[in-house]
């Protein structure tokens, strides 16, 4: 039988409820878990982790949707059958290498602009105040010097979840928060301004919520065509002064 304590070791980095998610992942790829296995209690893994049970419900909603565990009302949660082929996530390329943060952008502007105009015609009321929950939130951290980072994937995880098609979520929550380029890429102050390019992140999430909340699909899906096309032009942008600057004679 498998102990509580090896099974929830210290996770790897990255937001709390996605190290949550990688150690329970990493258990199951390499079949310390096996499917029908029962997860311990919520409580046990709130206790072993020193999270909260807001964050162990979100990683467990996030394995729901990744296709690694189902949740029995009153019984608990139990590894999928299939779950050691959805543990293997989507590799993301080395941190800081440009070519592969703008191929990623790429791929989620062919993915979020779709999955917003579905959001806007699918949205529940939970939905609406889920992103609006991830924007205040990305605004707080921001005004306080923070980076921002875990508010902002989980703005776009509400999205998708919002779209009502669980192959976005599953496909956006198996990237994780290194989809958000900066989690990946040192903002460089010569590059552009940090506290303004935060305050832009921000007004372009509101554009996308706003045309979410009014249920206009079009604009949900030019708000995030917006959004996410900026992020690549600023990526691309900072790529080539870099890459100028390496050349430069010392």
């Amino acid at each position: 039988m498998i102990q509580t304590a090896n099974l929830l070791n210290p996770p790897p980095a990255g937001s709390l409820s996605e190290r949550v998610v990688a150690q329970i992942a990493g258990f199951i790829h390499d079949g310390t878990l096996v499917p029908g296995q029962k997860l311990p209690p919520e409580a046990e893994i709130v206790r072993q982790q020193g999270v909260s049970r807001t964050v162990v419900r979100e990683a467990i909603s996030r394995m729901q949707a990744m296709g690694l565990v189902v949740t029995l009302h009153g019984i608990g949660s139990f590894v999928s059958e299939g779950a050691d082929h959805a543990a293997r996530d989507i590799e993301l390329g080395e941190p800081g290498v440009a070519h592969d943060l703008l191929a990623l952008l790429e791929l989620r502007i062919g993915l979020e602009t779709e999955a917003a105009a579905l959001a806007a015609q699918r949205r529940t009321t939970a939905d609406l105040a889920e992103l609006q929950r991830a924007l205040d939130d990305f605004a707080r951290e921001t005004s306080a010097d923070g980076d921002g980072i875990d508010p902002d994937f989980r703005f776009h995880l509400a999205l998708a979840r919002a779209a009502g098609n669980r192959y976005f979520l599953q496909i956006l929550t198996s990237l994780g928060s290194g989809a958000i380029p900066r989690s990946r890429w040192r903002i460089d102050e010569r590059e552009f301004e940090p506290h303004q390019y935060l305050i832009r992140v921000h007004t372009e999430h509101e554009d996308i919520l706003s045309a979410i909340r009014r249920a206009d699909p079009d604009a949900a899906r030019a708000a995030v065509r917006n959004h996410l096309s900026n992020g690549r032009e600023r990526m691309r942008r900072a790529a080539e002064q870099r890459a100028a600057k390496d050349t430069q004679p010392q």
